[in-house]
């Protein structure tokens, strides 16, 4: 994995991330715990330590 600076802080992201907000469950139902953590496992294991949890906005004008 290939890892970048986050803006001018010390910390090494990935480069690739999960995007985890359908973790939730709030938009899109009922989410099997047992696939969400697995596919978070396997993000760890392939090195990914960027990870997506921003709230869905569509209720906004400004979105």
């Amino acid at each position: 994995m290939q890892y970048r600076p986050l803006g001018s802080s010390q910390l090494q992201v990935s480069v690739v991330g999960l995007g985890s907000q359908q973790i939730g469950g709030h938009y899109w139902g009922q989410v099997d715990e047992a696939k969400w953590m697995a596919a978070v496992q396997r993000a760890l294991d392939l090195g990914i330590n960027f990870f997506d949890t921003a709230v869905f906005r569509t209720k906004s004008r400004k979105s």
